[in-house]
């Protein structure tokens, strides 16, 4: 799926099992999102479910709209098994991204390139050691194109300027109980709600201006809550701060990032109105 507009599009990343019903409807109703898929090997996984490559192959070749891109379904911990599957899907006629996982052999990563102009790096969340391992990848790689797995270390992303990366972090304050407020030029602000029981500071009624947020709603402890609705005030803020950050991205690093959605459509509808916000303010 392809922007409509002169603004970059909205990345999206979705995992092949939340990719269905009324989400995926939703979903592809907006030309403006470009797609990355997910295999959502990681939550088999995790479940104990065998994933067959055939599945995969007709889950992707059936989609009723093509995705901009789509990972392939690897195994977790097995990069023998991670080639194999590889190998099938290319064999099936698609395309998919590969994965090197931490821990693989870089002889491994340098074949990937030979057939796919980038590869996805995984085994960066919540690894010990994985900035010195991202450092060392990009100095092996030296220039081609890379997709992070879930690692958007700031500070790396400006030094290096990956191809793509990926982050589920719009959600985190709903989990947490904290707002990362975008401050331009990559930088973020990470708010408490018991910063917003006294009188907010300047700058932060100033990013509420900007961002056409009443301040005082985060006073009232139900807006804290998560109902589950795009009328929560800190989700909506916290989905235009990262909006605005991924449009940043691109226009001034030409770095995608994608916005990780689980399948919930209030989510997806909370990115879309913080886009099309975004969108508002260039017309103005």
């Amino acid at each position: 799926m392809q922007a409509s507009t002169a603004c970059p599009s909205l990345n999206v990343l979705v995992a092949i099992p939340y990719l269905k019903g009324q989400f995926q409807e939703i979903l592809f109703s907006r030309p403006e999102v470009r797609l990355l898929l997910d295999s959502g090997a990681f939550t088999a996984w995790k479940s104990k479910k065998a994933y067959p490559v055939d599945d995969y192959v007709r889950f992707v070749a059936e989609l009723p709209v093509k995705p901009w891109r789509y990972f392939t379904l690897d195994k977790i911990g097995d990069p023998a098994g991670t080639w194999d599957n590889y190998q099938a899907i290319r064999k099936a006629g698609l395309s998919p991204i590969p994965i090197f996982t931490r821990g693989d052999d870089l002889a491994m990563l340098d074949r990937y390139y030979e057939t796919s102009d980038v590869v996805g790096i995984g085994g960066l969340v919540g690894t010990r050691g994985n900035k010195g391992f991202v450092r060392g990848i990009m100095e092996h790689t030296k220039g081609r194109n890379v997709h992070w797995l879930g690692f958007t270390q700031r500070d790396f992303i400006g030094a290096y300027k990956p191809f793509s990366c990926d982050t589920s972090s719009c959600s985190a304050g709903y989990r947490f109980g904290f707002v990362d407020l975008y401050l331009g030029k990559g930088a973020f602000r990470r708010v408490k709600k018991t910063e917003f029981r006294k009188n907010p500071d300047l700058e932060l009624r100033a990013m509420f201006d900007q961002l056409g947020e009443d301040i005082s709603d985060l006073r009232k402890a139900e807006n804290w809550r998560n109902s589950k609705t795009s009328a929560i005030t800190f989700a909506r803020v916290a989905y235009k701060s990262w909006v605005k950050y991924s449009l940043d991205l691109e226009e001034k690093l030409g770095v995608k990032l994608f916005m990780a959605q689980a399948g919930n459509r209030w989510e997806l509808q909370l990115m879309f109105e913080a886009y099309d916000f975004w969108l508002k303010q260039r017309a103005q």
